[in-house]
This record gives structure tokens, C-alpha cells and sequence, in this order.
């Protein structure tokens, strides 16, 4: 194999492990909406709640409904990339190409894998937030939950 061949290997190898770090967003999106889910039925069923940190643990959970979609839609692009650069197709025409559909204006990247470097890092903030929003969801239902007033 030649040198370009092994690179496009490398960023195929490097966007599907970037897929498979993002597919962490969907266990933290199912926990969210099962926290969601058992406290709400906890108040119905007539359990007291702290009224603050309940309705800001219920936006907390729609925030991180914003990111959980945001960090799947990253995910299936970097596999879609990762099916893709087998040696056969340009990453940066791919790269580019995507671009020009999200009118995202292109990157001033030195290196195709700089390029995807920048996507990446950019991709994993994203669940850092989804998972950020998760945890504080957690911490402020089981403030509202908390017995007493």
C-alpha cells in the first residue's frame, strides 16, 4: 500500500472510533429519559417534590435531548465516513462536500487530519455537554426528591 492509501485507512481507523466514542451518548440519553421517566411517575403517584430543582431537572433533560440528538447525528456522519474512506473515495472531497450541505464554512485545517481532528474534538464536546446536562438532571431530581421541605 502506498502512503495515501494508509493515510485514508488511518482517518477511516480514526472516524470510527470517534463513531463508536459517540455511541456512549446514547446509553446517557436512555439514563436521562429513564431518570425523566421514574420521577415523574414518582410525583404523579403522589410522592412531594422540591418544585425547583424538579422543573429545572426537567430542562436539564430536554438540553440534553438537544445534545443526544446533535452527538447521534455526529456519530452516523463520522461512520458513514469510516464505511467510506476505504482507500477508494477522497476524504477531503468528502469532507468538503458535507461542508457545502451544512453551509459550514470549510476549515482552515493544514492537514485533511487536522481537518478531522478539529471534527472530532468538536463532535466529543458536544457529548461532553449531553453528558454534562445528564449528571446535573440526576443531581437536581434527587435534590426535588429529597424528603422535607
Amino acid at each position: 500500500m502506498n502512503d495515501s492509501a494508509d493515510s485514508t485507512l488511518g482517518l477511516a481507523a480514526d472516524a470510527a472510533f470517534t463513531s463508536s466514542l459517540l455511541g456512549i451518548g446514547r446509553s446517557v440519553s436512555l439514563a436521562s429519559g429513564l431518570v425523566l421517566a421514574i420521577s415523574t411517575g414518582l410525583w404523579i403517584l403522589g410522592h412531594p417534590v422540591h418544585l425547583i430543582p424538579f422543573i429545572g431537572s426537567i430542562l436539564l433533560a430536554l438540553l440534553q435531548g438537544y445534545f443526544a440528538q446533535r452527538v447521534r447525528f455526529d456519530a452516523d456522519i463520522f461512520r458513514f465516513w469510516a464505511n467510506r474512506w476505504d482507500g477508494s473515495v477522497n476524504p477531503i472531497e468528502d469532507l468538503n462536500a458535507f461542508d457545502a450541505r451544512v453551509g459550514r464554512i470549510s476549515s482552515d485545517a493544514e492537514s485533511v487530519e487536522a481537518n478531522l481532528a478539529q471534527r472530532k474534538h468538536g463532535a466529543l464536546r458536544l457529548l461532553s455537554y449531553q453528558v454534562f446536562s445528564a449528571v446535573m438532571q440526576l443531581l437536581l431530581m434527587a435534590m426535588a426528591l429529597r424528603p422535607g421541605n
